[in-house]
């Protein structure tokens, strides 16, 4: 081979070396740029939303709820009656007069119309009684003395039928008037305004005649279910923190009542059988909440009773040093936040926090990968 092509051989591996170390290069900074990009972002968490929780995850037991009425309204039917319709369902909103649902008075009407007709009959025995009556006493009157006494105990019997016979009219009429009157009241209508709560079926076998539940508008309560293996975890007058499931909104009150002698649900069927209870809420202020509106109600563990915030201790940094802080969004960047601590609570785990921090604020947990001036981004609610 020639000199002149040796070195042009040279020049191609060199130039191929190159081209391939270029493009290594250029793929190496761009895994490099794309992980730094994705190690500068630190995910902040709404302050208020920690303190709800009592910790960082959600660890404490969040509960199912509903709103409604403080007065419940039982509307029963007469089983005496089949129910031909039923104007209003599950959640059908009602004012004070609407129908609700309407008795078959087939029955009725043909009860109705039988004792019609047999007081008509009775009326007709009457006259015809006291004609016969009449007609015994001018009898009596042109008897001679030995059958006076005959006519008279007949005459007797007669005026016990013609009282016998009133009886039965005034029976006949009473019973036609409460017919009257039933079918009068064959459609039956709300008592009160609210929402209808529950409709029974009335083909199964129970002691209550209650075929519609209604909730009255007005003041609202939270009525919240409860598993039979965690129902020790609250009590009475404990504080809670009620949230929407649709969006950020909170409300507080207090546990009044848990019902554990009435299960509102019982499974049976598993090896896993367990009964569901409810407990009620009494709430602070009850302001833009919707009657049967599906809610999420937590422990308040964000709070002390002066209105103090309670910050779980794992998301302050130096919590015993004299400047404590956390890692806070400050401008899209995680900055520190320099706090003022109060009490520590032993069984929640948390500081109260003083001054410093508020509950609109947004924080990083504070693990290893959290660094002064990264940009942040917000957990969404």
């Amino acid at each position: 081979m020639s000199r002149r092509k040796k070195q042009s051989k040279k020049k191609v591996i060199i130039i191929v070396a190159v081209v391939a170390a270029v493009l290594i290069g250029v793929l190496v900074a761009g895994l490099v740029l794309t992980k730094d990009k994705s190690a500068d972002v630190a995910t902040v968490q709404a302050v208020s939303k920690i303190c709800a929780s009592g910790n960082a995850a959600g660890i404490g037991n969040v509960y199912a709820g509903t709103v409604e009425s403080q007065k419940v309204v039982n509307v029963n039917a007469n089983t005496s009656y089949k129910i031909a319709r039923t104007y209003v369902k599950v959640g059908t909103v009602v004012k004070s007069g609407d129908n609700l649902f309407t008795y078959d008075m087939t029955e009725n009407a043909m009860q109705a119309k039988q004792a019609q007709l047999d007081i008509e009959k009775l009326r007709n025995n009457a006259e015809a009684l006291q004609e016969e009556l009449y007609q015994l006493m001018e009898e009596r009157e042109e008897a001679s003395s030995s059958e006076k006494d005959t006519y008279s105990i007949q005459i007797l019997q007669k005026q016990n039928e013609i009282k016998q016979n009133a009886y039965d009219i005034e029976s006949k009429q009473l019973e036609l008037t409460n017919l009257n009157e039933e079918a009068a009241e064959a459609t039956v209508t709300a008592p009160i305004a609210g929402v209808v709560r529950e409709i029974k079926d009335l083909s199964a076998s129970s002691a209550s005649n209650v075929y519609i539940t209604i909730m009255a508008t007005g003041d609202y309560r939270i009525q919240g279910v409860i598993n039979e293996q965690n129902i020790d975890d609250i009590q009475l007058g404990e504080k809670v923190v009620i949230h929407s499931r649709t969006n950020e909104k909170t409300w507080y009150g207090k546990i009044s009542e848990i019902d554990k002698d009435n299960p509102i649900y019982k499974d049976e069927n598993s090896a896993t059988a367990s009964t569901d209870y409810a407990f009620y809420i009494t709430l602070n202020t009850t302001k833009g909440l919707m009657l049967g509106e599906h809610i999420y109600i937590e422990k308040d563990l964000g709070l002390t009773a002066d209105g103090s915030m309670q910050l779980p201790s794992y998301y302050i940094m130096g919590a015993d040093t004299e400047q404590p802080y956390v890692f806070a969004d400050k401008g899209g960047k995680i900055e520190r936040a320099y706090l003022t601590l109060g009490e520590y609570n032993k069984q929640t785990n948390t500081y109260v926090v003083k001054s410093g921090l508020e509950l609109t604020d947004y924080i990083a947990y504070p693990d290893a990968s959290v660094r002064i001036g990264m940009q942040t981004s917000r957990e969404k609610a």
